[in-house]
């Protein structure tokens, strides 16, 4: 009876054994517990996954059930804050991994032995949460950063995004023509590159408006549908598209190849991987923040204040606009004349403008003073109003390709610029009304568009960084008007008709311009020479011819 019980108890154990053996080699010899599997599916449709990176971890990104009909896979990782790497394999080597926020490996299936594969690496001692997904493409399609120069790897379908204080640069590599067609795989000639951009809503940090941007933007049909590209404001794609720099507003950029010499009816493209910014640094505190400063604050504060005295009642008070209207305009010409000229930080330009805006607020009221004359001494508030009106209008999202060059850029600047004082020298009471009007609700707003994070500061802002910043006539502005800016805008032309209207009504009965300061200007006839033989008797009718003395609007 035992030996039967034996007998039973080694056959039963022998199956066993077989069936495990035989399950095991049924499965991939490659996979691992770990593993983020990923499965084959078209580019509109894409298998994702949203890992917690673990501190100082490294996890192994594959693909199942790859047709042979697939060229090439990008696998990809994207990170809101923090750098990971992406790795060929586990240990770092020269040429075999990529370092970044948004980063990805380009996979040949044909030539790669362990198949679609890539090894994601957290070297922060912080935990990571990372999106991941596959976008796979034919032996048709051209090949995203095969013409690689410069970056880390000899295939490089990423970007890489750089920003300083007032633009932001996109780079990529050329791209390779697909393997199959029989010549110089960078002859370029036959390859067409789109780079497109895609804004996130203004001051919105979170993590899943993040992904949410990447998923749109990561296949070629997203990027045509919900990107914006830069050929539409007159700019040709070069390895280097500069854009201009609007920070706390999250952008995406991606860029699409197209080889035109395939003769199929639909071109094939592919996408390089997009990439993000937001123009400052969310793992550093206060680096969104507009107002970080206590001097940006108080001067946002005073803004307020003195943009409503001006609107409504800047006329009024004519001899205290022409101190501001002095003090803006002196100070903005000094503060270009101090960034192209000198280096100086920030306390420094800061009280040098002050200084001279100072200056400039007292000469001018001395022009009123000494002279009296309406239509020279509203010259300031006009050419202001001109000035900002043509910011305006080259802020729009239209652009043409001559106005990157700079001679192009002011010429055509100064003749719009120039329009308004023509018009409104000839009515000046009006023109003054206007300009105050407009000019001191565009002040009241601008404070409240740096709170709230909104982009209509950057009507004069753009322009002051044309005059100032090297290169910048070859960034792409397009900036971005969304809800807040419509709002703002709203409020500017509402305060501008309700100050323009009260201004007017108010003086429509007074005399166009109230008189200089004239309990001094006796004395300053008498220190030139004059006399003046007004006195009690004297008829307050009069011919002119026969009354020595200067009086309004003569001087």
């Amino acid at each position: 009876m035992s030996n039967l019980h034996l007998f039973l108890f080694l056959s039963f154990s022998f199956s066993f054994s077989s069936a495990i053996e035989n399950d095991i080699s049924n499965q991939d010899p490659f996979l691992q517990p770990n593993d983020i599997v990923l499965q084959f599916r078209s580019n509109d449709s894409v298998d994702e996954r949203i890992i917690n990176l673990e501190a100082n971890s490294t996890v192994r990104i594959r693909s199942t059930n790859v047709p042979k009909t697939v060229a090439f896979a990008v696998i990809q990782a994207h990170s809101q804050v923090h750098s990971i790497s992406m790795s060929q394999s586990r240990k770092f080597e020269i040429g075999n991994h990529v370092n970044g926020s948004s980063i990805g490996i380009l996979v040949e299936t044909t030539t790669s032995n362990s198949g679609v594969m890539a090894y994601l690496i957290n070297t922060l001692p912080v935990n990571i949460t990372v999106l991941t997904f596959i976008i796979y493409y034919d032996r048709r399609a051209p090949i995203p950063g095969g013409c690689n120069l410069e970056f880390e790897m000899p295939v490089s379908p990423w970007l890489r995004v750089s920003y300083n204080h007032s633009m932001v640069n996109v780079d990529h590599e050329l791209a390779a023509l697909p393997s199959n067609q029989g010549v110089l795989p960078c002859e370029s000639e036959s390859l067409h590159y789109e780079v497109f951009h895609y804004y996130l809503s203004q001051r919105d940090f979170t993590e899943d408006s993040f992904f949410d941007a990447i998923r749109l933007l990561r296949t070629v049909n997203g990027a045509h549908e919900y990107g914006r590209e830069i050929r539409s404001f007159g700019f040709t794609p070069t390895t280097r598209s500069p854009f201009s720099l609007y920070p706390g507003v999250g952008q995406v950029f991606v860029v699409t190849v197209t080889y035109m010499g395939d003769a199929s009816r639909f071109a094939p493209t592919a996408a390089y991987i997009p990439s993000f910014t937001y123009g400052c640094d969310l793992s550093v505190e206060g680096d969104c923040q507009t107002l970080n400063s206590t001097y940006a604050k108080v001067l946002c504060a005073l803004s307020i204040f003195i943009g409503l005295l001006i609107a409504f009642a800047g006329h009024r008070y004519f001899q205290l606009e022409m101190i501001l209207a002095g003090f803006l305009a002196f100070s903005s010409v000094s503060y270009i004349l101090l960034i192209n000229h000198f280096d100086p930080d920030v306390t420094g330009l800061a009280a040098g403008t002050s200084v001279m805006g100072l200056l400039g607020g007292l000469l001018w009221w001395f022009v009123w003073w000494f002279w009296g004359i309406p239509a020279l001494s509203v010259l300031p508030v006009v050419f202001i109003l001109g000035f900002l009106m043509s910011s305006v209008l080259f802020y729009l999202p239209i652009s043409f390709e001559f106005l990157t060059n700079d001679f192009n850029f002011w010429s055509a600047f100064c003749c719009c610029w120039l329009v308004l004082p023509v018009v409104f020298v000839t009515f000046t009471r009006l023109g003054n009304i206007v300009s105050c009007a407009v000019i001191g609700s565009y002040a009241v707003i601008v404070p409240i568009d740096h709170y709230i994070g909104s982009s209509l500061k950057y009507i004069v802002i753009n322009v002051v960084r044309r005059a100032t910043v090297k290169g910048f006539g070859r960034a792409v502005l397009d900036p971005p008007y969304q809800d807040n800016d419509m709002i703002l805008t709203l409020a500017w032309i509402g305060l501008t008709i309700s100050g323009a209207t009260f201004q007017y009504l108010r003086e429509r009965r007074r005399p166009p311009f109230s008189p200089p300061a004239d309990i001094w200007r006796p004395l300053r006839w008498t220190r030139l020479g004059g006399t003046s033989t007004r006195s009690e008797h004297t008829p307050l009718v009069m011919n002119s011819a026969d009354d020595p003395s200067p009086h309004y609007g003569t001087a």
